[in-house]
């Protein structure tokens, strides 16, 4: 059953709305889009965007390593299992979705439990929202903070400041900021009023695209009414177009992985560990799937015929 995967990885922002059959699973993140199926391509007939692709074993042994946060810019952050489980929950609720799928991301979820438990527990590795938060509640003492997006990254930043400041929250997709609102409690901005959001000398910004968001003149503005000021951009790309820096009120993306990549030799030996677990575990997971499926296909093979 595993060595039978397929696995694309596209970077971000590079991928484009592919046409794909509807039982593959895909997980959207800021660096990366990952598409999973049993077909060798089910993609249609565009020419596909640069990409990496992995099968059988490494297929999974790459799953393992980006849930457990080693494919990431942020070594070892925990904000991508989130991430996965809502991509799960969505292809749970797809009809076509296909079943051996299901199977795999059951057992992704239960490999990566055992690995973060046996060599990532106490790592103390950070997380972009809590770096965030370290910055603006902490370091800046925000008393309220204005977010910027309605995503994944929105909510894991919700969580790190509805406790200790107030929360604001802005984002074009007003069924799901409704939503957010309803579970944890913040206030709405209306998504076309930046004079609103100038307002605000604390600002996280999850929002990433090729575009621009925000640019001189609204950076102009902000900067006026603000002299104790700070804007943490984590969209990827950046559409915020200012010649603003860290020194001057506006920490970048770049800025907050520099600070979270400071990571001890300790803590990269026992992530070292981590990754020879996880060569074991596909093995063994391999064998364990390979099992099942005889067992399942004698069963079937045992049915008496109907009449």
């Amino acid at each position: 059953m595993v060595n039978a995967l397929n696995l694309w990885n596209f970077p971000a922002p590079k991928v484009p709305e592919l046409v794909k059959h509807a039982a593959c699973f895909e997980l959207r993140t800021c660096q990366r889009t990952l598409i999973l199926s049993y077909e060798e391509r089910p993609f249609g007939p565009n020419d596909l965007p640069l990409h990496e692709r992995a099968e059988g074993q490494q297929a999974y042994l790459y799953l393992l390593e980006t849930i457990c946060g080693l494919k990431s810019k942020l070594l070892g952050e925990n904000e991508i299992v989130a991430q996965f489980k809502e991509a799960y929950k969505q292809f749970n609720l797809n009809s076509e979705r296909d079943g051996r799928l299901l199977l795999i991301l059951e057992k992704l979820f239960k490999d990566a439990k055992e690995i973060r438990t046996d060599h990532m527990v106490g790592l103390g590795l950070k997380t972009y929202a809590s770096i965030t938060r370290r910055h603006l509640s902490g370091r800046m003492r925000a008393e309220k903070v204005l977010i910027l997006g309605s995503g994944q990254l929105s909510e894991d930043l919700i969580n790190q400041f509805k406790k200790r400041c107030d929360v604001y929250v802005s984002a074009r997709n007003k069924t799901r900021v409704t939503e957010l609102a309803a579970i944890h409690g913040f206030k709405v901005i209306p998504w076309d009023d930046k004079n609103a959001w100038s307002e605000f000398p604390f600002i996280a910004n999850t929002i990433g695209f090729e575009g621009t968001l925000l640019d001189e003149t609204f950076f102009s503005v902000w900067q006026a009414r603000h002299i104790n000021r700070l804007m943490i951009d984590l969209g990827s790309p950046s559409c915020l177009k200012t010649s603003l820096e860290a020194s001057t009120g506006l920490l970048r993306l770049e800025d907050i992985l520099a600070e979270g990549a400071l990571v001890e030799d300790q803590k990269l030996e026992r992530l070292q560990l981590a990754r020879t677990a996880m060569l074991d575990i596909v093995e063994r997971r391999t064998r364990w799937l390979e099992e099942r499926q005889r067992k399942w296909q004698s069963a079937i093979q045992e049915q008496p015929l109907l009449s």
